[in-house]
């Protein structure tokens, strides 16, 4: 279970968050959804193997301390994403 809520759960925000800011930038002629798309390609397998590796050093920490530390690192893609909505 914690490989579902450390990784595939993070993934699955991560990708929805990076395709939903593609969509709505689809068309008004800003390189923003292509940002977007970048970062996705790089940040999300990214941090799937970070939290992977995470997750397995670390069998003997508590579950909500090592998910804390995964969705932590996970939110820094979106927050770029959205950030670069903003400016």
């Amino acid at each position: 279970m914690r490989i579902f809520f450390g990784v595939v759960l993070p993934l699955l925000v991560q990708t929805l968050i990076v395709w939903v800011v593609i969509e709505l930038n689809t068309g008004n002629g800003s390189f923003v959804g292509l940002g977007a798309m970048l970062i996705g390609m790089v940040a999300i397998p990214l941090t799937a193997i970070v939290n992977v590796l995470l997750i397995r050093s670390s069998r003997e920490r508590p579950v909500a301390d090592v998910l804390v530390r995964c969705y932590g690192f996970a939110a820094i893609a979106p927050a770029l994403t959205i950030l670069m909505m903003l400016f």
